[in-house]
């Protein structure tokens, strides 16, 4: 039921979007969606700036509880090396610091696209609400959703309505995910791109969505594609995967990990759990270096590998990690925790 409740809820969106992008700028070529002395209106949506609502402000003016959300997450995508002008950054979404806005509203529930509960009796459209850029060197985003059960999808965008005249600069800038189940998404005949499970199996909290160049769907009113996007669980520092962190195929951040861009740099990204002091070798002088480091002994970024050194992939170095070593060494167990040792 869920999900037919959801395509009909996509169609409405799509709709809902075509409709507040015709008006979303004036014709004076101001995209600011504010004027001195006015306040800011969540359906008047033209791009991003620091007057937007972050998700967390959204949620508590509409009455909503930061302690019943979700933590959705977020990759901002590489350009398409298929397709000129696929790049989310531009002029219209970058801050003071160069650091590119992404935004995201959702459909129904606390502050959401079809609720009434924002202060001027409005939902919310495109481009929502501001996300939280947590990590800058993987690009990782991080969105604050309700989690009251009435809240059935989720649309990432870079925080500009491009609205729906080609003959303005800013038409071209838009982009946007397709909207995604976050409730009821195992139901039935569920998406196949869904990891084995999620950390909470009521809704998305603890998963990232991750786009897909290869799926879209096109806006039949601009004929600008909506990118599909594949969901994973994300384990922190860029690292997703399809395991929850408590399922027997899950081993460790690192391992588990199928960011292609980490895989593609094995070096920098995809340790080798054990090799601290990158000799291409696991053995006792690991253990070695672990045990200096929690000594407090200063070592060289070239001679001891942080990313090796915590070999459970839990996201900190301890002694724990150093025994895991030895019990490999022992023959105990896999490096990865696993048995039998398999050598």
């Amino acid at each position: 039921m869920k999900k037919i409740i959801s395509i009909l809820l996509a169609v409405m969106l799509v709709v809902s979007v075509a409709a507040v992008s015709v008006n979303a700028y004036g014709s004076d070529g101001d995209y600011s969606k504010l004027s001195p002395g006015s306040s800011y209106d969540p359906s008047d949506s033209y791009t991003v700036d620091d007057n937007t609502p972050t998700c967390e402000e959204a949620i508590l003016a509409c009455g909503g509880d930061l302690n019943n959300v979700q933590k959705i997450y977020f990759q901002l995508p590489l350009a398409d090396p298929k397709q000129d002008g696929s790049d989310w950054v531009n002029q219209y979404n970058t801050d003071a610091d160069g650091n590119c806005q992404i935004c995201v509203y959702w459909w129904g529930g606390t502050a959401g696209s079809a609720s009434d509960g924002w202060p001027s009796g409005k939902g919310c459209t495109w481009v929502g609400y501001r996300t939280k850029l947590i990590d800058k060197e993987n690009r990782i985003y991080e969105a604050t959703v309700p989690a009251d059960g009435n809240t059935p999808l989720i649309i990432w965008n870079n925080g500009v309505n491009g609205g729906m005249d080609e003959t303005k600069p800013i038409f071209k800038f838009g982009r946007q995910l397709a909207d995604a189940n976050i409730e009821g998404a195992y139901e039935g005949d569920y998406d196949p791109y869904l990891p084995e499970g999620t950390p909470n199996e009521d809704n998305m909290d603890g998963c990232i969505q991750i786009i897909d160049y290869t799926r879209s769907t096109i806006n039949p009113l601009t004929q600008i594609p909506a990118y599909e996007s594949n969901w994973y669980i994300y384990y922190g520092d860029g690292c997703y995967g399809n395991y929850k962190t408590d399922s027997p195929n899950y081993h460790g951040k690192h391992s588990s990990c199928v960011n292609p861009e980490h895989l593609a740099n094995p070096d920098k990204y995809h340790p080798t759990p054990g090799d601290v002091n990158y000799d291409k070798e696991v053995d006792i002088n690991d253990v070695l270096y672990i045990q200096q480091y929690l000594a407090g002994y200063e070592l060289k970024e070239d001679e001891f590998n942080k990313n090796n050194a915590d070999v459970d992939g839990d996201g900190y170095i301890s002694i724990i990690d150093a025994t895991r070593i030895q019990r490999y060494l022992a023959h105990f167990c896999n490096i990865d925790g696993t048995k039998p040792y398999t050598g």
